[in-house]
């Protein structure tokens, strides 16, 4: 049986992650982190993004097949002590994998046409410039150059180089290649001759660069491409089940072209990312909008709220018990005090858009508001055990300056030293992770700072 790492270190905030997390991981998630692996390897191999928690070696993410398709696992690199427990034995160099595999030939005939038919195709377009099959591109600044399979420039569009990938790619050539165009300015576009089910690892990695989306330029695209005389080719995008969407026949000019990522006709991971983090809060959401206000004396006892607090146990079943727990000990509903203690975290959430600050559990108003709260909430003996959960939220939030306020800096400290603080594995800290996954899921919340789409109430730039 393969010997693997037990758990992984990463920067903050993703944090450790152990082996049974990254198994349950979505694909689209863990081939994130191994993509980002291999660009700080890359760029600064002294600075491993993820280390051994038992020898601290630098790690990366290996797969391997089995009947229920690709499956991850950690491994560490070649130069990570080789006496650790944890250590699975030598890797195969990706230059031996690579002669290996083409067995001393560096390119096929097929290959080799199908590039020039691809400098012909883009040679029919009246704007092209500077076409060039195999040649040599000497970086701007310093380092290794690139010998891009096609190169080209689109006037009043951009630079193009176009590889043509038929045999299964190596993840550090796929990211090198990918950081280099990206540092010259140049837009990469790879393009497979077709998609074969399972997808290798080295495409997938591709896909993952390219945000969801696989070009395809088979013999039909081709011939079309002759036809209306310019560069088409097949655009493959992810289903939200697995899969791939029927193929959608574009050009150059219908791509998403942007600085630091490979190109894209529709970003379908941030997409998917962006719809599980609504999913977790959407119910909750329409109570806080739709709901009567918080005069009454039991305002979280309205029906709109049963139906939020069962999406919060569909999610952490662990909350059933939780509650039994909670009306054993406080004597009230665990159930109307989670719907308080999600309602403070929304106030701050919807308070850190830019506007004014948004309460929903209290009377307070004016530019103090929510300052006002959450100390006359922390103050509290139901909320005080969670005085942890919610110095947490808002670090991570756009109101993080709060926590220098004295008052409120207080109200944190007296709320940890009153009482035992709950931790993340308890089921209304899971349950405010899966509501709030841009904040306090640290493997989410780094995706999306990484893909440049973490929202400014989560401490982020996008609107």
């Amino acid at each position: 049986m393969q010997r693997t790492i037990r758990i992984v270190d990463f920067d903050w905030p993703r944090g450790p992650v152990s082996i049974e997390q990254l198994m349950s991981m979505p694909i689209a998630q863990w081939e994130h982190i191994r993509t980002e692996i291999t660009k700080r390897r890359q760029e600064t191999p002294s600075e491993p993004l993820g280390r051994c928690r038992l020898c601290g070696g630098s790690v990366f993410i290996k797969t391997q097949s089995t009947l229920a398709g690709l499956s991850p696992y950690f491994a560490h690199f070649a130069d990570a002590p080789d006496d650790c427990p944890w250590h699975h034995g030598p890797n195969l160099r990706p230059d031996d994998a690579r002669a290996s595999q083409y067995q001393g030939q560096q390119e096929s005939a097929l290959h080799r046409w199908l590039c020039n038919q691809v400098a012909e195709l883009v040679g029919a377009d009246p704007r092209a410039r500077d076409i060039c099959v195999d040649t040599y591109r000497r970086p701007t600044i310093e380092g290794r150059g690139r010998w891009p399979d096609v190169y080209f420039e689109i006037e009043g569009l951009a630079r193009f180089a176009i590889e043509i990938q038929l045999s299964k790619p190596f993840a550090p050539e796929v990211v090198a290649r990918q950081l280099f165009y990206d540092r010259e300015g140049i837009s990469l576009v790879w393009l497979f001759r077709s998609l074969s089910d399972p997808m290798p690892q080295g495409f997938r990695d591709v896909l993952t660069l390219q945000r969801g989306n696989a070009f395809t330029i088979g013999d039909d695209v081709l011939r079309a491409s002759r036809a209306k005389g310019q560069l088409l080719f097949d655009c493959h995008l992810e289903a939200p089940r697995g899969g791939f969407l029927k193929p959608k026949r574009i050009s150059l000019d219908d791509l998403t072209l942007e600085a630091g990522r490979s190109v894209f006709l529709t970003d379908r991971r941030t997409e998917a990312l962006r719809d599980y983090c609504k999913a977790g809060r959407i119910k909750w959401a329409n109570a806080f909008r739709t709901a009567p206000g918080t005069t009454s004396k039991n305002p979280f006892s309205e029906p709109i709220y049963h139906s939020a607090w069962d999406s919060a146990r569909m999610y952490v079943p662990a909350l059933s018990a939780w509650k039994q727990r909670y009306w054993q000990t406080n004597g009230g509903s665990g159930g109307g005090f989670f719907c308080e203690l999600i309602a403070v975290l929304f106030s701050i959430a919807h308070s850190g858009t830019g506007g004014s600050d948004r309460l929903y559990l209290t009377r307070f108003q004016g530019s103090e508001a929510l300052l006002q709260m959450l100390n006359a909430k922390l103050a509290g003996r139901f909320i005080m055990p969670y005085a942890t959960l919610i110095e947490t939220f808002l670090t991570a939030s756009a109101r993080a300056e709060l926590l220098s306020r004295e008052s409120l800096a207080t109200a944190v400290r007296q709320a940890k030293l009153a009482l035992p603080q709950i931790g993340a594995d308890d089921p209304t800290w899971l349950a405010a992770v899966r509501i709030f996954p841009e904040i306090l899921d640290g493997v989410r919340r780094q995706e999306m700072i990484d893909v440049k789409a973490l929202p400014f109430w989560a401490g982020g730039t996008a609107a």
